[in-house]
């Protein structure tokens, strides 16, 4: 894992980054404030490259992901504001603060080596860290009890290709609108 990554997995993983918010709700029994999903890849040389989808309860989400760019690391956040990121985000944290129980409390999170699996996690207002390591098939399901939880990560990645699009079609409207006068 590269350390560019690995610095913004922590930022993510540590709930303090939350606490000097007073509002930040804390969402079910466990009182879950973040969560969300790492997966791996290979890249085109047979590399393990890492993602990771995190949410919080205040609706804001990032994604960010190991590349073989001069930084190592791409990504983006969003959600702040009213929007699609915000509502699956929201959505997702619903998710995982209902499917805390089924995950294990750790003391860290290991980097995702496997392809085929993905490691769901949740962190509690007191900083407890919760996860699973699911094979990603089996998750893919939606019969399996965690397939709510993974579900609402892959619509978080979603909707940020959604608002990427909008931004995307305002801008050329914009320049089009700015070239005919």
């Amino acid at each position: 894992m590269n350390k560019a990554y690995e610095t913004m997995r922590g930022f993510w993983l540590d709930v303090k980054n939350l606490q000097h918010k007073s509002d930040v709700p804390q969402l079910g029994q466990y009182k879950i404030c973040i969560a969300g999903v790492e997966m791996a890849a290979l890249d085109t040389k047979g590399k393990i490259k890492n993602l990771m989808i995190a949410a919080s309860s205040l609706g804001n989400a990032s994604v960010y992901y190991e590349n073989n760019s001069a930084s190592g690391l791409g990504g983006f956040t969003g959600g702040a504001a009213n929007g699609p990121v915000r509502e699956k985000a929201l959505c997702l944290m619903q998710a995982a603060a209902k499917d805390a129980e089924q995950l294990t409390a750790v003391t860290h999170l290991l980097g995702q080596n496997d392809p085929q699996s993905v490691t769901l996690f949740a962190v509690s207002a007191d900083g407890q860290l919760y996860a699973k390591e699911v094979k990603e098939a089996e998750v893919r399901n939606p019969q399996h009890p965690l397939y709510p939880f993974f579900a609402y990560t892959q619509q978080v990645l979603g909707a940020f290709r959604t608002e990427q699009a909008q931004a995307q079609a305002a801008a050329e409207k914009k320049e089009t609108e700015t070239d005919k006068k």
